[in-house]
Order: structure tokens, then C-alpha cells, then sequence
């Protein structure tokens, strides 16, 4: 089974967090398209340690992507196998 990780981290304080740069809408929208594949599980993690390049989305076992939008999520798919 492959994994794809995704960062949801909302710093409260000001500073850069993926959430407020837009992590939350990535992951609903990789929810959505691995809907139908059962061999690959989203999850997401409170932190990467990079929120000042993200979004960040780490396929487990493979890249790790920073600053991700929705136009990266067709070449994150294609390496987790999709």
C-alpha cells in the first residue's frame, strides 16, 4: 500500500503554516481521488518541519514535494500509482 502524507499544520501565531497556504483544500482533493484505490492511504501530519515552503506532501518512500498546489497533485498521483 502506498502512502501519501500531507502537512495540515496551522501555526496560530502569524508565521508560515501549510494550512493557511492551503493544505487543507490538497488534501480533500487527494481524498477525492484516491476515493476508488485501496491500496493507497492519505494521511495527515500536524508538521513537516518546512511550513515556510509549503504546502509539503511526502509520497512515503518517494519525493518529498514543497509548495504543492493543485495543479502537482496529477504528478503526486502518477508516483504514488494512481
Amino acid at each position: 500500500m502506498k502512502t501519501i502524507a500531507i502537512c495540515v499544520n496551522r501555526r496560530l501565531s502569524g508565521q508560515p503554516s501549510c494550512a493557511a497556504r492551503g493544505s487543507e483544500a490538497l488534501v480533500q482533493a487527494l481524498e477525492m481521488a484516491t476515493k476508488m484505490h485501496a491500496n493507497i492511504r492519505i494521511i495527515r501530519l500536524p508538521c513537516m518541519g518546512a511550513c515556510e515552503v509549503g504546502p509539503n506532501v511526502k509520497v512515503v518512500g518517494g519525493d518529498l514535494y514543497h509548495e504543492v498546489d493543485l495543479a502537482m497533485l496529477p504528478l503526486i498521483l502518477e508516483e504514488a500509482g494512481v
